[in-house]
């Protein structure tokens, strides 16, 4: 059965615009207003749409000075900061392309990026960004110029091609009028199927590629997930996912113009948790990895709260799950649930910065449905977004639509743009769609061929039921499907899913193929969690290795897993355990920059423990292999019990 999402009806439109184009409109109709806020020294400092236009303006012209112009790639290395934002725009508005990269990737994994996508600029943050950039310079004969933002440190550097964005402003500015008359010719050349973005994928298989994301294919996001959720003008809305994601090119930079929004920046990661409270933001995103810290950092304090305390959170949370259902009883809606806001959940989501947040969403991956429960007795209504880097978004909760156990209905689309969403399942349980979607990979034809045609329906790799509602349910990745050698099938991503679930579980692997008898787990603990349960209970460590090993924590793993188990058919469910002795890390090719696992990296590092899983061991010598942020490498071996559940079985 095709299902097709309904029309969109939100009259902010594209019409035929670009994000420069539409960038100007907005700045003649709301000048004096709000458009961007960012915190520097403590204090927030305010940006109307007049200011932001005259630094668009000015950076434009300046990296044209530079020698930039229509059709190269600009590369932007950075945390998410205004400047990043003014220099995308800027370089749009002269019909170049922009790359973003996530902050935090090596100095070989940028020049993979910087390398393949023939970035000719590069903008860095930092001392440490432009610090990668030289490391890799003499592999990137193409790359011109590098502009960096923050000079500390930088004074005494002796590189021709390094330029203060302070000096690309100030040279944009020297003759405004015939500046800005340029600019605007530059912007009214663009169209709408100019590529405007490239992000590459997390390449959990393999190399990442490089998606091409025109300016129809962003605008036409942003209004899918505006209409659905009926973003409201001028929202207030913090970025905090990378740039490098798509989902904020969709988010941060489309809808900001679209709806529009009001961005906010935090002062550094580090205070995220903070700012997020100031800013007290109608509108969010946020991975399931994030969602999940927020609930872990809820649950820990509650670990060092007295016994009626943690009572009090408990009856709270029974009595707002209780409360907010659709059928809810009187007492519970009436009676117990203003209690209980009084007395507990108002200041739980005052604490997490979600007050004023009538839009949270979560969008990535699977976000466990005990998670999204405990959210939504906080009084937090989250929602579960779906889409792909190729495809955009496609499915969210909305229409007052909220069941855990689904991912929503198709969304609509921008009427000025395309058609409605149309979605199926296939003969191989393969979610097809027919929707706008993005112009290729960069350099890989036999991989945008292998996608398929809109008239075909484009094929999007997953693994999903839709019910008779046409609701979406998401299953796997259609590759990551597993079965055990007795037949039996089960979904490895929802039961990690599920798993993370558990405050003491930071990552997870599970393990189990045609060649096995049963359903295994790699479990990474999280070490503050662990780290406080520990500390409250006298046990004695000293490193990461000996806290993931204690009797204690491996027992709440256990029970965590006996939990999920619960839930799952008797062949799905997990027989046996170990506790990692190392935390997972993107340096080291175990997760991608957006933390999804790396199977096989992960599963050849840690095979001696797999091994021993699998042919009945009580524990196993683990040798691995470990390497620190100064490139020094050493092996690591310790003793890693393995721990069996089998009774589940029965």
């Amino acid at each position: 059965m095709t299902f097709t999402a309904p029309p969109g009806t939100d009259i902010r439109t594209a019409k035929g615009r670009t994000l420069p184009q539409l960038l100007c409109d907005r700045a003649r109709e709301h000048a004096q207003k709000e458009c961007m806020r960012e915190k520097k020294y403590g204090v927030w400092l305010t940006y109307t749409w007049e200011d932001v236009l005259d630094r668009i303006y000015a950076t434009a012209r300046g990296l044209a000075l530079l020698g930039f112009t229509r059709g190269d790639v600009l590369a932007i290395l950075s945390e998410n900061i205004v400047e990043s934002f003014w220099v995308e725009y800027a370089a749009l508005a002269i019909g170049a392309r922009v790359v973003c990269a996530y902050p935090d990737l090596t100095s070989q994994e940028l020049r993979y990026i910087l390398d393949h996508s023939q970035a000719k600029l590069l903008l860095a943050e930092d001392q440490e960004q432009v610090d990668k950039y030289l490391m890799i310079k003499k592999h990137l004969p193409g790359l011109k110029k590098v502009l960096y933002i923050d000079p500390r440190g930088l004074w005494h550097y002796q590189h021709p091609e390094l330029v203060a964005y302070t000096d690309v402003i100030k040279a944009g500015k020297k003759n405004p009028a015939t500046d800005r008359q340029w600019v605007d010719q530059e912007i009214a050349q663009g169209s709408q199927d100019d590529v405007a973005s490239i992000c590459y994928t997390s390449g959990t298989t393999g190399v990442p590629k490089g998606a091409m994301l025109s300016h129809r294919f962003l605008l036409d996001g942003a209004y899918r997930i505006m209409a659905a959720h009926r973003v409201s003008p001028h929202a207030a809305y913090l970025s905090y996912i990378s740039p490098a994601w798509a989902a904020e090119q969709l988010m941060g930079f489309a809808l900001g113009l679209l709806s529009p929004l009001v961005i906010n920046f935090a002062e550094k990661p580090e205070t995220v948790r903070r700012d997020l409270r100031e800013v007290g933001p109608e509108y969010l995103l946020f991975t399931p990895r994030q969602w999940e810290m927020l609930a872990s950092d809820v649950q820990a304090h509650m670990l060092d709260a007295g016994f009626l305390r943690q009572a009090l959170y408990r009856w709270a949370v029974s009595v707002g799950t209780a409360g907010r259902k659709k059928d809810a009883s009187f007492l519970n809606r009436d009676v117990l649930l203003p209690l209980a806001e009084l007395l507990v959940l108002r200041h739980i989501r005052d604490n997490l910065g979600l007050s004023n947040t009538t839009v949270p969403l979560s969008g990535g991956s699977g976000l466990s449905p005990q998670l999204f429960e405990l959210f939504h007795a906080f009084g937090v209504p989250l929602r579960n977004v779906y889409g792909t880097t190729e495809l955009g978004l496609l499915s969210s909760h909305w229409n007052n639509d909220f069941d855990p156990a689904t991912m929503g209905q198709f969304l609509p689309s921008d009427p000025t743009i395309g058609r409605p969403i149309e979605g199926w399942v296939d003969e191989l349980g393969q979610l097809r769609v027919r929707c706008c979607a993005f112009s290729g990979y960069l350099k890989n034809e036999a991989a945008t061929a292998e996608l398929g045609r809109c008239e075909d329906g484009y094929k999007t790799g997953d693994a999903v039921r839709l019910d008779e509602s046409g609701q979406l349910i998401f299953l796997d990745r259609l590759k990551d499907l597993r079965r055990l050698r007795n037949g039996h099938a089960f979904p490895p991503q929802f039961i990690e899913n599920s798993l993370r679930a558990s405050p003491f579980i930071k990552d997870v692997m599970v393990l189990g193929d045609k060649q096995s008898d049963y359903v295994a787990a790699l479990i990474n603990v999280d070490p503050q969690i662990c780290g406080r349960f520990a500390e409250r209970r006298g046990l004695a460590f000293g490193t990461f290795t000996e806290l993931s090993q204690l009797p204690e924590v491996r027992a709440q793993v256990g029970e965590a897993i006996r939990s999920v188990n619960r839930r799952l058919d008797a062949a799905a469910r997990i027989t046996a355990f170990a506790t990692l002795p190392k935390e997972l890390d993107a340096d080291e090719a175990e997760l991608t920059r957006s933390r999804k696992l790396r199977r096989e990296q992960i599963a050849n590092r840690y095979q001696d423990i797999i091994v021993a899983i699998y042919t009945g061991q009580e524990s196993c010598n683990a040798n691995i292999k470990v390497r620190y942020e100064d490139g020094r490498e050493m092996l690591m071996t310790t003793r890693v019990p393995i721990d069996r559940l089998a009774e589940l079985h029965q």
